[in-house]
């Protein structure tokens, strides 16, 4: 209900006109690649978490590894959509927190209920991803933002439907709560998406008990 009335409340039909838009535009293998991670918690419930944790953490390393070396060497074109424009001029800090994230949820598995770090995961790899990839479609904007309710619905249900697996009827809070985040994060999202998914559903979970 409460996702119902932000996106009642914040929708903007005529934003399109009359705000200034900075086109929405995604990087088709860097999504591909970006909501592929939603196959860490898979890995983390069927071969554990230590495996899981060593396998995001090699492939961390390999993209610091390629960040020393990319403006030094050619990169083929065919990966060099995983990176935006901006990105070849400095240091690539989206990716680099999109893998902090998901090792730090599966670090924080140890400790906190795993459903709900796996279902933050989901958030941040299907919610966040499956967005932009409908967003960039959308005609209906949120105010002040280059986000779109398409985007953040679609993101919302597709978390909550693989999220499910992890936490049931909790996902739902935990994607809602991401997409909220999503949309109001003017950088960093790749933080604040999994850091309100995770804190919402911890709370829910608490009120419910």
């Amino acid at each position: 209900m409460i996702f119902l009335v932000y996106v009642v409340y914040m929708t903007d039909p005529v934003q399109k006109d009359t705000v200034e838009q900075i086109t929405l535009k995604y990087l088709p293998l860097r999504k591909v690649v970006h909501i592929g991670g939603v196959v860490v918690p898979i890995i983390a419930v069927v071969f554990g978490n230590i495996y899981a944790i060593g396998l995001v953490s090699y492939f961390m390393l390999m993209f610091l590894f390629i960040e020393l070396l990319k403006t030094k060497v050619q990169i083929p074109a065919a990966f060099r959509s995983l990176w935006r424009d901006n990105e070849f001029k400095g240091f690539a800090t989206d990716p680099f927190l999109y893998f902090a994230s998901i090792i730090t949820l599966l670090l924080l598995s140890f400790h906190f209920d795993e459903g709900i770090c796996y279902a933050s995961i989901v958030v941040l790899t299907i919610g966040d991803g499956v967005s932009t990839v409908v967003g960039v479609h959308g005609k209906r904007y949120f105010k002040n933002s280059t986000k779109t309710v398409e985007g953040s619905v679609a993101g919302t249900i597709a978390a909550t439907v693989f999220g499910f697996l992890f936490v049931g009827t909790l996902a739902f809070v935990g994607s809602a709560a991401g997409m909220i985040a999503e949309v109001t994060s003017r950088r960093f999202d790749n933080i604040t998406v999994p850091v309100a998914a995770f804190v919402s559903m911890l709370v829910a979970q608490a009120v419910i008990r």
